[in-house]
């Protein structure tokens, strides 16, 4: 064959894809011509598009080396050695071109200059190319994502407002324009514009990854899932899909899917490092200790190192008590893969632990304010719980329950017992105690008395309720608490979350004969504790990204309660935390007595009933599992600086429920 027939072959060949072909004829023709920069540029090309882009940036110098100095060719090579990690050669390369008469290289230029992480340059080289040519759909675009990496907001979303006025029908500047969106904290409009996306391109899993993220961060969780859901459709071995659908079952607190999840994107890629990362930390919190052990052995052994591996290895040396060692391996982690709350309350407690308050504090201040960028953080008002609770607070009047129907008749299933505090008062000690008793069947922060609350609406429908209604609502709620765990015969239920004592008029208007259980915990040990806890920031939650906040919920809350209790005529059990530490069974033989229980020995065996139920939905998960201490007691005097502003709010409560500031 003559060398223009081999060519002709070869780029036959290269039009249908048939590389290898393409290749071996090229060679050929190289063979006879080995200077040929049409053939150089040829096997380049076709080097590159199979993988080998040593090879094939070799072929392109030659070609530039042998009179084929073409912006194609010089744009090819410096993608290729852009490709390999090599910026700077890349931008020699184009500056050496004819850049004033190529906005091809032109824009290859920028594309380096972002790769390099020089963000303003790159946006003023494609602003440059706009100005030239404002129909420039990938300029637009591309000025966008530029302008997005610099912290101009602002300025990337008009870039793309420019390119979609250009092409309507761009799934990927959509997208685009969702992330710059979920930058501006503006999360119901990003969703709207990735589902956009998402219509746009049905085939196409990536908008649907990016709604499904932004869904979940905002606490829409079921929608996220749908999202994520047709993503792994598409992508069924994309490690980073089950990542966001395991984080959305963490969300939901259903550790098995979760888990599920995450040994997928671990088994389709089995270097996905977040895979492990996360789950390491579910394991972690379900108090599985030896299976994280293995999992960072399994690491390892993947050759899988950074940040994210010694976040778990730091997880471990804490459950082995070396809280030291932990510290000094966390406190400098960075990955995007770890979130920063977590994290800072992982350090702040290891701190703490070692009486390190000052740098304690300093974590627990990064905890609060990670919490409060979050997506669910910047939208929500500090201060709306408390206006609930003052608006439940004046509606609760003895001329109000006096209005109330009659009676209801006695329920068909025995009243559940229901377990109230302020949160970090220790109910988790204590509903694991009451765990350990063969009479019980507790339930563990079930929402179902609120979510009744919320289905019913205004709270003066209470008054309203007649019989047959009340024994709806009774039904509803055995329904709902029947659904997880049907409670055996004879046992009975212990309806544990804290925030439930907000509830008194419905609890007692449903179950005038439940008994109460209250945990009580010096006010400003509760506060403190709160405070420092990483709780997700709902309306509720959202109180304790500062102790000023936090002070005056627990204000509102129990001067709610104690109208309440003046209010309703309900039976009520107060159990001491600094008592339950320090003798449980002196504690706890009294509670049992309230509830109508035999003692048993086995409830003070905390440690084996922790181990036995699992994963526990509270921040205590790890403390239940260790002896009873008392360095938790009395812990706010080791923060009284921090807490001095606040201690005023609290006083009132302090002496009310006879503790003291000493």
């Amino acid at each position: 064959m003559t060398l223009t027939e081999r060519l002709r072959a070869a780029y036959a060949a290269y039009a249908k894809g048939d590389f290898a072909t393409a290749k071996a004829q090229g060679e050929a023709a190289l063979s006879a011509q080995p200077a040929n920069p049409t053939v150089l540029q040829l096997l380049g090309v076709v080097s590159c598009q199979t993988g080998a882009l040593r090879q094939g940036a070799d072929y392109l110098r030659r070609a530039l080396a042998n009179g084929g100095d073409t912006s194609d060719n010089r744009i090819n090579l410096a993608r290729a050695l852009l490709d390999l990690g090599d910026a700077d050669e890349a931008a020699r390369v184009c500056a050496e071109g004819d850049l004033a008469g190529s906005a091809e290289l032109q824009a290859m230029q920028a594309q380096i200059l972002k790769a390099q992480g020089r963000t303003t340059e790159a946006s003023w080289a494609y602003e440059k190319l706009v100005s030239e040519n404002p129909e420039d759909f990938s300029a637009w675009n591309n000025l966008g994502n530029a302008r997005h990496e610099a912290g101009d907001l602002e300025g990337a979303l008009q870039a793309f407002q420019h390119a979609r006025q250009i092409d309507p029908q761009s799934s990927l500047l959509h997208t685009n324009m969702g992330r710059v969106l979920i930058s501006m904290d503006r999360y119901e409009e990003a969703c709207l514009i990735l589902e956009k996306a998402a219509l746009l391109a049905p085939k196409d899993p990536a908008p649907l990854l990016e709604l499904g993220r932004t869904l979940t961060s905002i606490n829409h969780i079921e929608g996220g899932l749908r999202a994520l859901g047709t993503a792994a459709r598409l992508a069924p071995s994309d490690p980073k899909i089950f990542l966001a659908i395991a984080v959305a079952f963490m969300d939901l607190e259903n550790n098995d899917q979760a888990e599920k999840a995450l040994r997928f994107a671990i088994n389709a890629d089995p270097g996905f490092v977040p895979g492990y990362l996360n789950l390491g930390i579910l394991l972690e919190k379900a108090n599985r200790t030896e299976e994280l052990r293995s999992l960072i052995a399994a690491a390892g052994s993947a050759g899988l190192v950074g940040d994210e591996i010694d976040y778990l290895r730091a997880l471990l040396l804490s459950r082995d008590g070396d809280r030291a060692g932990a510290l000094d391996l966390v406190r400098d982690l960075f990955s995007p893969a770890i979130n920063p709350s977590i994290k800072a309350q992982f350090a702040g407690q290891l701190a703490d632990r070692l009486d390190r308050t000052e740098e304690a504090i300093g974590f627990y201040e990064d905890m609060n304010a990670a919490q409060a960028q979050s997506p669910m953080g910047v939208g929500v008002d500090r201060s709306a719980y408390q206006r609930a609770i003052a608006a439940l607070d004046a509606q609760t009047t003895p001329a109000w329950f006096a209005e109330w129907a009659a009676p209801p008749q006695p329920a068909d299933r025995p009243a559940p017992a229901f377990l109230v505090g302020f949160p970090r008062s220790g109910t988790t000690l204590l509903d694991t105690i009451l765990m350990g008793h063969s009479d019980t069947h507790v339930l563990e922060e079930l929402p179902i008395i609120e979510n009744i609350a919320r289905a019913l609406g205004e709270m003066d429908n209470i008054r309203a309720l007649d019989a047959a209604a009340v024994a709806d609502l009774r039904s509803q709620y055995f329904a709902e608490l029947d659904k997880p765990s049907p409670p055996p015969p004879g046992k009975l239920v212990i309806d544990k979350n804290p925030l439930s004592m907000i509830r008194m008029p419905l609890i007692h208007r449903l179950f005038p004969d439940a008994r109460i259980i209250l945990a009580m915990r010096h006010p400003c040990d509760v506060v403190l504790s709160c405070y420092i806890q990483n709780f997700k920031p709902t309306e509720a939650m959202a109180s304790f990204l500062d102790l000023a906040n936090a002070s005056r919920t627990y204000d509102r809350i129990f001067h709610y309660w104690e109208t309440c209790r003046e209010v309703f005529p309900t039976e009520v059990h107060m159990l001491r935390y600094e008592a339950m530490i320090a003798d449980a069974g002196a504690a706890t033989r009294p509670l049992l007595e309230f509830l109508g229980l035999g003692w048993q020995d086995a409830v003070l065996d905390h440690q084996k009933t922790a181990a036995e139920r699992g994963f526990i939905r509270t921040p205590s998960y790890a403390q239940v599992m260790e002896p009873i201490y008392s360095s938790a007691s009395g812990r706010w005097k080791r923060y009284e600086a921090q807490m001095r502003e606040v201690l005023p709010i609290l006083a009132p409560w302090v002496e009310r429920y006879g503790y003291s500031f000493d």
